[in-house]
């Protein structure tokens, strides 16, 4: 009886079910789109009652019943006998034009449709050229629905494939860093072919257009130990005068590409009759440029290499660096543009991902500046029409995204020194809004600032070492903190609260901590220790309490920090505002192993400035000019001890030190190129640890300082 009672209520269940449909159907038509045809429509004889029926259900709205009743169980219910979801999937996909925009991307997003192929592609991607200042509408698109960034990849790398006949030769093929990344016959580079050697022309290089001018890059892959002479050979004639490198020499330990340039300033190598010399080499935290002279023939060109070391493979760059990166890039082309020029020759290691995004981004960011627009999908596509791997991955197309949408928001944030009183009175002032442009920016850099999670910070959360951190939020991202690799016992672990920073000119220039708790004391000189620390920068002046040990000793005498290190007083020198000590540290091997192999530590030195104008509970300190002093003092320092990385100590790891560190960079960069850019170089500070720079106080001193050394020390430099 029950099932008879089940059965008898079906149709009248359909019936209110169909109701509901049409009207959710009618609800939709009438907000957005209209429908050209029934989806359903002839797709289930079940429902439709048949080819001839056109009801709901057939006739008599029981037809479906009847049926039923004379079924026998071994039967199938339908004539359809594929599972039920690919019958779903393939009935949205013949009517996917008639689903409005926004229900497509939520059945995408939530697997309830397939990526198909372009023809059915829903209206929400953005496959044409879009006006620039749409950009970060489509990336908040984008961010909702995330499956966009996978169909328009997908659909945009389905390009034709072209004839690899050269390629594939079997004396070319040792020429290959990869078998897969290889031109195509139409469009690679024709080296002039050497006397008696077959196959000579080729090298594994493609021309590729940009959105502005076609041929205007060489695409290639870096250079192989047999390779070297090949690409100098293209170089020259090519007449390319910039090379854009965007990989590591090596990474993780595997040749990446070999260095085709010469190792030392002054010196040269010669290949085929070309002769390279390097003249100058600049490093800055995220890449080198380098000035080299090319020479064949008793003519003499100049190259220029722009070399990209912070982006090892299989990895995403800082977008803030590499957006630096092509300003330079692009200054150089300003000053030293000359219309017989023969294109840029830009690889990473195989000419493939790391190639194809920073073509990506320049191109578009060209056609940005000339006409207003992006066209990123297009773009991808015409890339991969011209050389296989352009772009490899649905991360390394979103990463285009995001960087273009950087830029903009961003803009343009430096400007020069001499610039600079006026700039920070214009700063000052307030606008229509109510708000100051330093109240702008900071608020921007606090919407940009990376969060990390606790599995970031999985080392500084277990459980043997949250006890050495003075706050449980502020603990540094696994990636990027300091490692403590002396041994100092079986219960001492390699955690320290500590985070590196870049600064202007070298990756990982500061060591940012906390004032050491108890039983740490020891940890901060296995830092310095470890890391070939020659400074020590202390910013606060606590009394000496349980919360806060003293860490040195200010007399003079020795003293013994953790089971295994050493301090020993050597000289001292008090001013005003600055105390600075010079220390011996020693170091007592009690490991068993390296006892056994008569490992002996050496001895290393080292200085700590301690500024004492900054007390507890000051958001500045009371002297900027001895902030100034201090920093200059350390460089002079380092200048003759080495560079390696300073330590700043704060009394929580937080405030302060990003101040210092930021000023830092901003000066170093008013001594190097005669530019301010506060605002990138808080940026920057901020990567590792979002909680430095955390106020907005804090930030326009930042300003100030640089103004101050402008005013007071720059000069005084210069004249020296």
């Amino acid at each position: 009886m029950r099932n008879r009672d089940f059965k008898e209520d079906m149709p009248r269940d359909l019936d209110v079910n169909h109701e509901r449909a049409s009207s959710l159907g009618g609800d939709i038509m009438d907000g957005q789109d209209t429908f050209t045809q029934d989806p359903l429509e002839g797709r289930n004889p079940r429902i439709r009652g048949g080819t001839g029926s056109g009801g709901a259900i057939n006739g008599t709205g029981l037809g479906g019943r009847s049926k039923r009743k004379g079924r026998s169980k071994s039967s199938s219910r339908t004539d359809d006998n594929r599972p039920r979801r690919n019958r779903i999937m393939e009935s949205a996909s013949t009517s996917l034009s008639s689903i409005p925009n926004r229900i497509q991307l939520s059945m995408l997003s939530s697997g309830l449709l397939k990526i198909t192929e372009e023809a059915k592609a829903i209206n929400s991607m953005c496959t044409k050229p879009y006006a620039s200042s749409t950009h970060s509408r489509v990336c908040a698109e984008h961010r909702k629905f995330p499956i966009l960034f996978k169909a328009e990849y997908q659909m945009a790398t389905k390009v034709e494939a072209h004839s690899i006949r050269h390629a594939s030769k079997e004396a070319n093929e040792l020429k290959n860093q990869n078998k897969r990344i290889v031109p195509y016959d139409y469009n690679r580079i024709v080296l002039d072919p050497l006397p008696d050697v077959p196959d000579s022309d080729y090298i594994n290089a493609s021309y590729v257009d940009s959105l502005l001018t076609p041929k205007y890059y060489i695409a290639a892959q870096g250079p192989r130990e047999g390779t070297i002479p090949d690409f100098w050979r293209m170089v020259w004639q090519m007449n390319t005068r910039m090379i854009i490198m965007l990989t590591k020499t090596f990474d993780f330990i595997k040749v990446m590409c070999v260095q085709y340039w010469p190792a030392n300033v002054g010196g040269h190598d010669e290949y085929f009759g070309i002769k390279v010399e390097l003249l100058k080499e600049e490093e800055l935290a995220n890449f080198q440029m380098r000035t080299l002279k090319v020479s064949k023939a008793g003519e003499v060109r100049e190259v220029v290499q722009f070399h990209y070391t912070g982006w090892p493979s299989h990895t995403q760059p800082f977008i803030n660096a590499l957006l630096e990166f092509r300003r330079r890039i692009c200054l150089w082309r300003q000053d030293n543009y000359n219309p017989t020029d023969g294109p840029p020759v830009v690889h990473c290691s195989d000419g493939a991902g790391r190639t194809g995004q920073f073509l990506a981004i320049d191109t578009n960011l060209q056609l940005h500046e000339e006409d207003g627009f992006f066209d990123i999908y297009g773009y991808l596509k015409k890339m991969r029409q011209a050389r296989r791997g352009l772009i490899e991955s649905v991360e390394q197309y979103k990463f285009v995204y995001e960087a273009l949408e950087e830029f903009l928001t961003c803009g343009h944030t430096y400007f020069p020194v001499s610039d600079l009183s006026q700039c920070l009175k214009r700063k000052s002032m307030k606008g229509p809004n109510g708000k100051s442009e330093y109240q702008l920016e900071f608020e921007t850099i606090c919407k940009m600032t990376p969060r990390f999670t606790i599995g970031d910070c999985a080392g500084g959360h277990r459980a043997d070492n949250r006890f050495k951190n003075r706050n449980v939020l502020c603990v540094p991202p696994d990636n990027f903190r300091p490692y403590l690799t002396s041994f100092q016992g079986n219960y001492c672990t390699d955690y320290i609260n500590s985070v590196f920073v870049d600064g202007y000119t070298h990756p990982r220039e500061y060591i940012v901590t906390e004032w050491p708790i108890p039983n740490s004391l020891g940890d901060i000189w296995s830092l310095v220790y470890d890391y070939d620390c020659s400074a020590v920068v202390v910013l606060c002046n606590p009394p000496v309490t349980v919360n806060y040990p003293s860490f040195w000793p200010e007399k003079q005498t020795s003293l013994k920090y953790g089971p295994v290190f050493t301090l020993e007083h050597q000289a001292h020198e008090h001013y005003d505002n600055i105390r600075t000590w010079i220390f011996r540290l020693s170091k007592k091997i009690v490991s068993l192993t390296e006892v056994m192999a008569g490992i002996k530590a050496d001895t290393k030195s080292c200085q700590l400035f301690q500024l004492m104008c900054w007390p507890q509970g000051h958001k500045v300190p009371t002297s900027t000019n001895a902030l100034v002093e201090l920093m200059n003092m350390v460089e002079k320092w380092r200048q003759r001890t080495g560079y390696g990385p300073v330590i700043v100590v704060s009394p929580d790891g937080m405030s302060r030190a990003g101040v210092y560190c930021a000023a830092n960079a901003c000066i170093e960069q008013v001594v190097q190129h005669g530019e301010v850019d506060v605002f990138q170089a808080v940026r920057t500070v901020r990567r590792h640890r979002p909680q430095l720079v955390n106020t907005m106080t804090e930030y326009k001193y930042c300003y100030d300082l640089v103004l101050h050394y402008v005013l007071h020390f720059l000069q005084k430099e210069v004249k020296h």
